[in-house]
């Protein structure tokens, strides 16, 4: 009972109300559900690749992950159209081989000292005989590009490349042909635009980074449970399509103003919306409306470098601009004055950014002028004092911020309470004993 009790706990708040039900007797297995069974090995396989120093987790949390993500691919594969799913990225590698180099990547993190047992002298070569008809001058006649501003390969070359056989691989009592097409679809843009450059060197390379991964793969298919296999692919999937889905409804956190998602739905946030979060959060809105400054123009930068040491070792500031500034108004009632630069003047000059990011009373580190028509000069500030206030809710930049944190906040309610719904609807096997 007690064990029962921590593993809800650990499972979390959602899983809690998840259908568990603790039938499971084989050791091995820690939980099953209509997708895999995952076993406690697969747990620890991926615990080790979740836990982090700076986010540690635990395996039942470990675990908690990979049953949530399962639940949210399940969805994302009923819900979205297929051809977002398949989405590719055309600069990077393709799904298929960004999946394949997780699961080679994984494989041999964990299994790595069983591997190394079974190795060939711990050389790959002696796996595969490369073809060595192929040379550079071959390999660019078939390969090179034939269309400005692409790097792909034509339907011809695609054909070409399929039939040519670059290595012939031996794994165990199995004999396979490892083609160009098989490399070139391993690629991302730098990797084909190689191959289509006719360099043999990588393409070698790259034969001998497959081999590797064949031979990977081969041992795991030979050596641990099919279930673990499988349940690891399926997790390797499960991490992906999740991840589409995110991105597909703006809440991927690596997305930023690229959000077409958050962007539709800011649209819809009404102005009554706006209004109340305006009021809720004006702090986030403030701003400097003017600041008072005065300034130092020399025309080089050693030169306001060492003025600006000498006033942090103490030299007056009005004594700094009728020693060393150059411009008119070191001659001015108040020497180097600027007046008062406002947010909303209509001729706002460089100055006028670099002012508003002078703390009140602290000497600004010399500024090289923008290149212009003009002479370059170097500028130090002083702002001597300075008025925030806010925006006022009519201004544009209000509503921008405004609707997209209100938009995001409802998208991630929904997803919450999507989870939510997909976990409560979960019915999820666990062994007991294994959770030890």
């Amino acid at each position: 009972m007690k064990l029962l009790l921590s593993f809800i706990l650990l499972i979390s708040p959602y899983l809690a109300h998840a259908r568990i039900v603790f039938d499971i007797t084989d050791p091995l297995i820690a939980a099953k559900t209509e997708q895999m069974v995952i076993s406690a090995d697969t747990v620890k396989l991926f615990w080790r690749i979740y836990n982090h120093p700076s986010h540690p987790l635990t395996p039942p949390q470990v675990l908690q992950k990979i049953l949530e993500d399962s639940f949210l691919a399940e969805h994302a594969r009923n819900n979205l159209p297929a051809d977002a799913l398949a989405l590719e990225n055309s600069m990077g590698f393709s799904k298929q081989a960004k999946r394949h180099n997780r699961l080679i990547t994984l494989l041999k993190s964990h299994y790595q000292k069983d591997i190394k047992k079974v190795l060939p002298t711990n050389s790959l070569s002696q796996l595969y005989q490369f073809n060595n008809d192929i040379n550079h001058k071959s390999l660019l006649n078939l390969l090179e590009l034939k269309r400005a501003l692409s790097v792909n390969a034509t339907p011809e070359q695609q054909q070409q490349a399929q039939k040519l056989i670059v290595a012939n691989v031996t794994l165990g009592p199995k004999e396979s042909a490892l083609t160009l097409w098989d490399i070139y679809q391993r690629q991302n843009m730098q990797g084909r635009l190689a191959l289509h450059k006719g360099d043999i060197k990588q393409l070698k390379s790259e034969v001998e980074r497959a081999v590797g991964s064949l031979f990977i793969e081969y041992w795991a298919e030979n050596n641990i449970p099919k279930d673990d296999l499988v349940a690891i692919k399926q997790i390797i999937l499960n991490e992906e399509q999740k991840t589409t889905f995110l991105k597909v409804n703006g809440l991927h956190h690596n997305m930023h103003d690229d959000n077409p998602a958050l962007l539709a739905r800011a649209e819809q946030v009404s102005e009554a919306q706006v209004r109340e979060f305006y009021k809720e959060n004006k702090e986030e809105f403030e701003v400097i409306e003017r600041a008072k400054a005065r300034h130092i123009q020399v025309a080089e930068q050693a030169l306001a470098d060492r003025i600006h040491d000498e006033i942090e070792d103490g030299l007056g500031f009005s004594e700094a601009i009728q020693k060393y500034s150059i411009a008119a108004d070191k001659s001015a009632p108040i020497p180097g004055d600027l007046g008062w630069l406002t947010r909303k003047d209509k001729n706002r000059s460089w100055l006028h950014a670099v002012a508003f990011i002078q703390q009140e009373g602290k000497v600004s580190a010399p500024f090289r002028s923008p290149q212009g028509s003009g002479p370059i000069v170097y500028e130090i500030i002083m702002v001597d004092e300075r008025v925030d206030g806010h925006l006022e809710i009519t201004d544009p930049t209000v509503r921008y911020e405004a609707s997209r944190d209100i938009a995001l906040r409802e998208m991630k309610a929904e997803f919450k309470a999507l989870s939510h719904k997909l976990q409560t609807e979960a019915l999820i096997h666990v062994n007991k004993a294994a959770l030890k």
